[in-house]
């Protein structure tokens, strides 16, 4: 053995890596005696929305329009107004401009509202945010606004919204900041705006000359525009009322009849008397479609009749496959043909090929009256059964132990691979949810809407649209009460119950709650009865009645036990330890939340278990046993990530714990990710308070 180097042994060493971030591989080592090799996978930032929609290609013209926004921007002005009838191409302006303007905007956001009734600005925000880079944007209208004008406030951020109604759908869409510019396009003036600095620019039919430009070229014969031999373009032209939608349509229609030569149709008759523009356009529009529609093969007409009158507001090859009993491969080639005709758009947002067809399209096409009411009924039903079909396979998939109205049993065969793809699908399907629920009220199929609501039960435990949620349940509510079945209304008053205390409706979460405790008590059911007393208790919890929470809950529990329902008694035992930490009594916290994770976790409910956890551990770590909480807590993250309500839950505990055990440091970066979480959900009040803990206040 070498003896000790005496001089060595008197000096102190260290071995330390000192600083922040670190953008390359470091190795921290006494001695290296061989190669080292770094594996790793670099960092990939998100991409940078550029959401409008591509320039037209056959624009033209607008001069005097571009050179107004042009001198409106050189003075400072941020928002900019296009209005116009339909038809006069203030969207294809718009976005002209637009990529003119945005080389190196630090976001392109695209809202195309006239294809998309009834949604609300916070949903559209909520998907900007998305793109931005926001994992889970606010459910709440006043928190996505304010986490929109708080992300635009310094960014160079470029808006199109496309076909608003008025100037209160408006607003909360505009970005904050100075640097910004948003443009909007509408059928209405929407003076109103221009109380808050916007350009209101009228948009009218183009000029004679313009207008044969762009039918010309999308023809095929763009020297025709200057060819004075040819006077039927500027007839046809006029036919149009000079507006770029009916001019494109025709000049592509021309463009597909190679046989006939171009623009000889005949001038308008001579003193025919003429009509209002709003008129004309119309009459330009519909004549335009249905010439389009006349030149289509039988199935795409079958097709685009159908896309009509569905409530369905995107539509993708299954969609029309299953309402048009199709091969999909044969779908898809057809709303291939349909969007090149102009008669279906694409979504400047939409990730998968997915159409849309614009109002006046859906108004011609829903107006044509080729399709009997029986067969517009029965493609209405395929619709609905097609997307039961679906919402039950994800249900299945992603939810298949928790109690609803589907009969267990295994997974079978169909759609998704996994329960990613099942909620990316119902991500793809929210929008339509409610106008196909809508459309089956109005068709009496009421046990289709109780099953629709109940199978849309994984979208909502996990996206948490409470909105959504709420409307969903008013009318599946309805329609089980219409339908006198018992059960259904038990399941439909319970689970809208749960959204409506999330979004703390607790009043009328109770009333429901309370309709479903007498209901399941007349029907002798048991566990109905334990799931309403379960419900109350939480809700009483919320409110702060403890002592009727506690007498709620362990009612609950003797019931199950008595009917032999341990994953009842369980979450009722997790829900009476939260009820002894609201008191202050960790001791009996602890008991309860103890015995209620043996019993989850041996029926194997992980989930569960990890959430009685979650609340051990917080209880341990206020009795002083810190370091044993610390590690219970960060046990049962690994489990809860699922939820987001529960997992802001746990970070928060854990960071009171690492604050108890004087590592400040690492319970502010808790907090702080607990606050992201509950700004996600809308709970803005949580959100505040946690931020206030997280920087010291």
């Amino acid at each position: 053995m070498t003896a000790p180097d005496p001089d060595r042994a008197s000096v102190s060493t260290a071995n330390a890596i000192a600083g922040g971030m670190f953008m390359a591989p470091v190795v921290q080592a006494r001695k290296v005696t061989g190669g080292i090799h770094h594996h790793f996978v670099p960092h990939t930032p998100p991409a940078t929305p550029r959401q409008l929609p591509r320039p037209a290609p056959h624009f033209t013209g607008r001069d005097t329009e571009r050179s107004a926004l042009d001198a409106a921007r050189a003075t400072g002005t941020s928002m900019m107004v296009l209005s116009g009838i339909t038809g006069v191409g203030t969207s294809a302006l718009a976005a002209q401009w637009l990529h003119a303007q945005t080389p190196s905007a630090d976001a392109q956001l695209y809202a195309d509202l006239a294809h998309m009734a009834g949604l609300r600005s916070e949903a559209v925000l909520q998907r900007w945010l998305r793109a931005l880079g926001v994992g889970r944007a606010p459910a709440r209208k006043a928190d996505v606004v304010g986490l929109w004008r708080s992300l635009t406030a310094d960014r160079d951020v470029h808006v199109l919204i496309d076909g608003a109604v008025d100037a209160e759908q408006v607003r909360p869409l505009i970005p904050s900041g100075p640097r910004s510019l948003t443009v909007i396009t509408s059928r209405r003036l929407l003076w109103e705006l221009a109380v808050d600095g916007a350009l209101v620019l009228p948009v009218n039919p183009m000029s004679r000359r313009d207008a044969v430009r762009p039918l010309c070229a999308v023809a095929g014969e763009p020297q025709a525009a200057d060819d004075a031999s040819l006077p039927g373009a500027e007839a046809l032209a006029e036919a149009c009322a000079h507006l770029p939608l009916p001019l494109v349509i025709t000049g592509a229609r021309v463009r597909a009849r190679p046989g006939r030569r171009p623009f000889t149709f005949p001038a308008r008759t001579a003193g025919s008397p003429p009509c209002l523009p709003q008129e004309h356009a119309r009459m330009a529009i519909t004549d335009a479609l249905t010439a389009s529609h006349a030149d289509l093969e039988p199935d795409a007409q079958r097709l685009y009749r159908t896309l009509g009158f569905l409530p369905a507001r995107t539509v993708d090859a299954d969609l029309a496959a299953a309402v048009c009993e199709m091969p999909p491969a044969v779908a898809d080639w057809l709303l291939q043909v349909l969007h090149d005709e102009r008669l279906l758009d694409v979504p400047g947002d939409s990730p998968e090929p997915r159409y849309r067809m614009n109002d006046a399209v859906r108004d011609h096409a829903k107006a044509l009256d080729a399709d009997t009411e029986q067969e517009r009924e029965a493609a209405l039903r395929r619709l609905c059964d097609w997307m039961l079909a679906g919402a039950r396979h994800a249900q299945r998939l992603v939810t298949s132990a928790q109690a609803t109205l589907l009969n267990p049993g295994p997974v079978t065969a169909g759609p998704f691979k996994d329960k990613a793809a099942a909620l990316a699908w119902l991500d793809g399907q929210e929008e339509d949810l409610l106008p196909v629920l809508k459309a089956a009220e109005s068709a009496g199929w009421d046990d289709l809407i109780v099953g629709m609501v109940d199978a849309w039960w994984p979208y909502f435990l996990h996206r948490h649209p409470y909105e959504l949620w709420i409307d969903a349940h008013e009318l599946g509510v309805a329609a089980a009460r219409r339908t006198g079945n018992a059960a259904a209304l038990r399941q439909m008053l319970a689970s809208g119950a749960i959204g409506l205390s999330a979004r703390g409706h607790i009043t009328r979460a109770v009333q429901w709650y309370e309709e479903v405790l007498e209901a399941a008590r007349a029907a002798g059911d048991t566990r109905d009865e334990g799931q309403a007393l379960l419900g109350l208790g939480a809700c009483h919890l919320e409110s702060g009645q403890l002592d009727r929470a506690r007498q709620r809950l362990e009612t609950a529990m003797s019931l199950w036990e008595a009917c032999g329902y341990p994953r009842g008694v369980g979450l009722a035992e997790i829900t009476l330890g939260e009820v002894a930490l609201a008191e202050a009594n960790p001791t009996a916290a602890r008991e309860h939340l103890a015995s209620a994770q043996n019993r989850l976790n041996e029926l194997g409910e992980a989930y569960e278990g990890a959430r009685a956890l979650a609340l051990h551990g917080h209880a341990r770590a206020r009795s002083g046993e810190t370091a044993e909480g610390i590690a219970e807590l960060q046990l049962s993250l690994e489990t809860i990530t699922g939820s987001p309500r529960w997992h802001a839950r746990a970070l928060e505990w854990l960071g009171e714990a690492h604050r108890h055990h004087g590592d400040t440091a690492t319970a502010r970066t808790c907090w702080s990710e607990a606050a992201d979480l509950h700004e996600s959900l809308g709970r803005s009040t949580d959100a505040a308070r946690l931020r206030a803990l997280a920087v010291g206040q």
